[in-house]
Formats: C-alpha cells, structure tokens, sequence
C-alpha cells in the first residue's frame, strides 16, 4: 500500500511540475494582451469606464453606412453632424446624431446586429441653418481612417472612432492602444492628412 501512494505521490507532483513548466514557458514566449481601462461617452454625455482585453474586443459586424440607413429611416429628412462608433456594454454602439429644421435627432445602433437601442428627439432652440453637417459623399471611410492612423502608431489596437464636423473641415478622431498606452490620432476626413 506504501509503495502505491508514493507512486500516486509521485505521478501527481509530476503533473504539478509539467502544469508548472508549461505555464511559465508560455507566459515567457506568447506575446500578452493589453488590459486597458477608458472613460467613454454616449450621446446623452453619459460617461462609463470599459476595462477590456485587447485581444478580446467585440465584434463590429455592422458597417457605418448601414447604421446611417437605419439613422435615416427614422429621420429622412435630417442631416448628419457625427457619428461615432465606441464601446459600451460590451459591444460596440454608433451614436448618430444629426438634426432637421425642426429637432435634434440622435440615435444609437448595436454594431452587433443592427438594433436600435437608443433614441432621442429633441425641439431646436437655435437656428439650424448656423449647424454644421457631414457631407459623407466627401469623406474617407472608417476603414481608410483606421489605415492612416496605423500608419502613424504602428501595432496599435484601434478602439474607437468619431467622424465630426469641425468649422466645415470633417475630421476623424481615433482613439487607439499601443503598450497599454491610449492614443487619439486626428484626420482630416477629405485628404487623410494627419491634423
């Protein structure tokens, strides 16, 4: 009986020592996650902090142009001031918001499947005619913006994108994360140029 449970012994301090050895050898030569934390904002300037591992971010199976679609079958005839794509919840939302001759409109779509989870509707109380407003026929896609912004912090994760009007000049801001550090790069959304 003595010989079989200092061989059990044996056998089960092999494993730990193999479980072990395999543990440190793969922490040692795979290349780790960046767990980062930020503050993020939705259209009602609600703030919330996302922690997540850059490895594992949500999927973004809805592109931008059909999260605009869904913005316009609500509001026809209104035009577009930005439209950002950010985490929240776990999964990545588009906030549109834009406005008509008459009210504000934003709207905020599931970059998952296509669902609306947010809107909002509100009485202008200024002149509308003043606003600016995206001419998307004008600019660079998400995907062309992302590319620039690669192009200047190299092996960075993108974790966020804006498309906003600025004095007539629309410009993407993309928040990005390299070495757990956060980046914002700004482009100008008609050249690509680095602002």
């Amino acid at each position: 009986m003595r010989k079989f449970l200092t061989v059990i012994c044996s056998i089960c301090v092999g494993i730990a020592i193999g479980i072990f050895a395999t543990q440190l050898y793969a922490s040692s030569h795979t290349p780790r996650p960046s767990n980062v934390t930020v503050r993020v904002g939705d259209f009602l300037n609600r703030t919330q902090t996302v922690s997540y591992s850059s490895d594992k971010l949500p999927p973004i199976r809805v592109n931008q142009s059909t999260a605009i679609k869904k913005f316009k079958s609500l509001y026809s005839s209104a035009v577009i001031k930005s439209i950002t794509l950010t985490l929240d919840n776990n999964i990545y939302v588009y906030n549109i918001v834009g406005y008509d001759e008459r009210k504000d409109c934003m709207i905020q779509v599931d970059a998952t499947n296509n669902k609306i989870i947010g809107q909002s509707t509100q009485v202008l109380d200024y002149d509308y005619e003043k606003e600016t407003s995206l001419n998307l026929n004008k600019t660079i896609s998400r995907q062309e913006a992302t590319a620039v912004a690669l192009k200047e912090i190299p092996n960075a994760t993108p974790i966020s994108w804006e498309l906003l009007d600025d004095n007539d000049l629309p410009i993407w801001k993309i928040n990005l994360v390299k070495d757990g550090q956060k980046h914002e790069v700004k482009i100008n959304a008609q050249n690509k140029e680095i602002i």
